[in-house]
């Protein structure tokens, strides 16, 4: 009997959560992260605003949440992408970098990513900062993974530091959105393009003179 009630307080527990992260979702597309207050997004959830400072504690931890979802969200795409890539290296990386970006802005507003962007200088050691440092570790993970892939299969040579690489793809990407979501006048293909021009750069010096790409700009 007393499982039972636990596992209905859990539920109900969830549910709870699940409508608190559906409100502010909501509310902070509409209006904003900073101009919605939690005591807005408790009366959408229709729960007391005591509830969502219980849960949450506060407005940046439910943003955390709402991050947090984002990522498990998409992870079954990621990962089935990163199963089956395209087999040159450069389209493989630059698609991947154009599926990251299509998630983060489905899911989650421009104002919403300045806040997680700003959080190591603003909010260090705070949840969302450490939320960021996950995302970015799990997309170098993803880039590990396809990049060795590449090099067994002799397109990446034998010499490149795998980590390395995975870990200067994946700042070249958070570099370009973090001046996507600091720029309204910068659009999700002009983000794309800058990105894929910067792959195609990196990737020149790392690939076998043979394998390398045809492309405007490629070095002779």
């Amino acid at each position: 009997m007393a499982s039972k009630v636990i596992g209905l307080r859990e539920r109900n527990r969830q549910h709870r959560v699940g409508l608190i992260l559906g409100a502010a979702s909501r509310l902070f597309a509409q209006s904003g992260y900073d101009s919605t207050r939690i005591e807005e997004i408790a009366e959408a959830a229709e729960v007391a605003p005591a509830t969502v400072y219980n849960y949450f504690t506060n407005k940046a931890n439910i943003l955390t949440a709402l991050a947090a979802r984002h990522v498990y969200s998409s992870w079954a795409e990621r990962s089935a992408y990163v199963q089956n890539p395209p087999s040159d290296p450069v389209e493989a990386v630059q698609g991947f970098e154009r599926l990251l970006a299509d998630q983060a802005m489905r899911t989650l507003g421009r104002e919403c990513w300045r806040v997680i962007l700003a959080a190591p200088y603003l909010q260090p050691g705070s949840r969302l900062h450490r939320a960021g440092i996950i995302f970015g570790w799990l997309i170098e993970r993803h880039y590990r993974r396809m990049l060795r892939t590449f090099q067994e299969r002799g397109q990446l040579d034998a010499d490149v530091d795998i980590r390395a690489l995975a870990e200067l793809i994946t700042a070249i990407g958070t570099y370009h959105f973090g001046r996507r979501v600091s720029d309204e006048n910068m659009t999700l293909d002009t983000l794309k393009q800058d990105i894929e021009k910067h792959v195609l750069m990196t990737f020149l010096g790392v690939m076998p003179r043979q394998a390398r790409p045809e492309a405007p700009g490629a070095l002779p």
